[in-house]
């Protein structure tokens, strides 16, 4: 261990040099890397496993034999998760700059996300929200087009140095199609696992063993290219699934044991007291017909059990509430008074805007290297050497505004106040303030092309029709 800590020291002394794989202090910080990321990647499998609706309740629910075991799924992480996710990206990230000649990159990026799938930017933000954490890798396709791929942190691990530089990224993945491995001296059937390893310069190719199993690639961008997404420096145990799995595992397990108490009802025993049947045909003539014969000190009552359930639902209530005030969120089926004005209204979404701005800082960090990618990418193609800090990105809340209080707030205000810019930002149905800017210049030059031709004519007209009196 002293000396991976003094190769960590060294390289933060004099930099980025972090390259060969062929030395052997290189490949064992590479190693020391996959045992911390073992470390790690249990608690990301456990939070993905309440993601999917695999939790600890659920999975650890006490059957009772011969009695309803009915198992109630609610699963809060997915909601908030997608109700973040759809807030922050719902609406498209849009691109603006004041450059002409950045405006030319934005066009450019337009063609090249065109082929990328249209949720890529919203299954980005999903999974940066759930695991804290998370990394885009990038690469040249097939055809040389620029393309990205969202590798979870149970797939991948980036190493950073002191100055927050990437160093290498660990890439881990199964091959498509099962093979025969051997696994402590007997051969079974399973996919293999490979991993890859990116460097500034190479590409290197790895078994589990980080055995080398075919010749290295060239790394044709000019540093590790991966962007790394955190949200926090707590990483995985300030995730949304940490904070509220324990309520959502005690919801579920009362919401089980309240459905199956009602299932077992069915099952409800008829107590008989001081009678007697002589033979079992009596029993089954009495469900038929409906109809018993009860003697003197006979007595007849049904059997159940006796459940508080004001008691229950108080306790369920409180798990619910408890959950949305943790996860920052309100809940939507509350009843509320009718007259409440848009600005209330909108202030109860104040922790969960605050919780949101801070995902959209992290997605945006992730955006700039892209752009900054996608312009050494352009570069090598000799398309052009633009400056990716003049491009502006722009997140459009996906939620209700008022737009007639806006449109009337900025009637009443006074001129050379605010900018027909900032202005167009403040209406949600606006997501790209400059192209909608362009197109207001290009029809108020098209109409006042339009008046100036229609005065011509008229003007036009009137002089011919003077010189025609003149000559008369």
């Amino acid at each position: 261990m002293n000396s991976l800590n003094n190769l960590v020291f060294n390289l933060a002394k004099i930099g980025n040099v972090f390259n060969n794989l062929n030395i052997p202090e290189n490949l064992k910080l590479v190693r020391y890397s996959y045992m911390d990321y073992i470390t790690k990647v249990m608690e990301y499998e456990k939070i993905y496993e309440y993601y999917c609706g695999e939790s600890k309740a659920l999975r650890e629910y006490k059957m009772i034999t011969s009695r309803s075991n009915l198992k109630i799924n609610t699963n809060f992480i997915k909601k908030f998760v997608k109700e973040e996710t759809s807030y922050t990206v719902g609406n498209p990230v849009t691109y603006e700059s004041t450059s002409d000649e950045e405006m030319q990159l934005i066009e450019k990026m337009k063609d090249i996300f065109y082929d990328w799938d249209e949720n890529h930017d919203a299954h980005l933000m999903n999974y940066l929200n759930l695991f804290t954490r998370i990394y885009e890798l990038y690469y040249i396709d097939a055809d040389g087009n620029f393309s990205a791929k969202i590798i979870k942190p149970t797939e991948g691990y980036a190493y950073r140095d002191y100055n927050g530089e990437t160093l290498f990224f660990v890439h881990f993945f199964d091959a498509e199609f099962e093979e025969d491995v051997e696994v402590n001296g007997k051969i079974i059937s399973a996919r293999p696992k490979y991993i890859d390893v990116y460097t500034k310069d190479f590409i290197y190719h790895f078994n589990d063993n980080f055995e080398e199993i075919r010749s290295k690639d060239n790394n044709k961008f000019k540093r590790v290219p991966v962007s790394v997404g955190v949200i926090s420096t707590e990483d995985y145990k300030d995730s949304l699934a940490r904070d509220i799995a324990g309520l959502q595992d005690a919801l579920e397990t009362n919401l089980s044991d309240m459905g199956n108490e009602i299932s077992d009802f069915r099952n409800a025993y008829m107590v008989l007291e001081n009678c007697q049947f002589e033979k079992d045909e009596d029993l089954e003539e009495m469900k038929a017909k409906g109809i018993l014969e009860v003697g003197k000190d006979g007595k007849v009552k049904w059997l159940i059990k006796d459940i508080n359930d004001t008691f229950v639902q108080n306790t369920i209530d409180r798990y619910i509430d408890l959950i949305y005030q943790i996860g920052c969120h309100i809940n939507h089926n509350e009843k509320l008074q009718s007259n409440l004005s848009g600005i209330t209204l909108r202030s109860r979404l104040i922790s969960l805007e605050n919780k949101c701005t801070t995902l959209i800082k992290s997605h945006k960090n992730i955006l700039k290297n892209r752009i900054r990618f996608i312009c050494e990418y352009l570069n090598m193609k000799k398309e052009g050497d633009f400056n990716y800090k003049r491009i502006k990105i722009i997140y459009t809340p996906n939620i209700p505004q008022d737009n007639l209080s806006t449109a009337q707030m900025l009637s009443q205000v006074p001129d050379g106040v605010i900018s027909n810019q900032t202005a167009r930002t403040l209406f949600g149905f606006i997501t790209n303030p400059h192209q909608e800017g362009e197109q207001v210049k290009k029809e108020m030059e098209e109409n006042q092309q339009f008046e100036d031709e229609s005065l011509g004519e008229l003007y036009g007209d009137k002089h011919q029709h003077t010189e025609a009196n003149i000559e008369e």
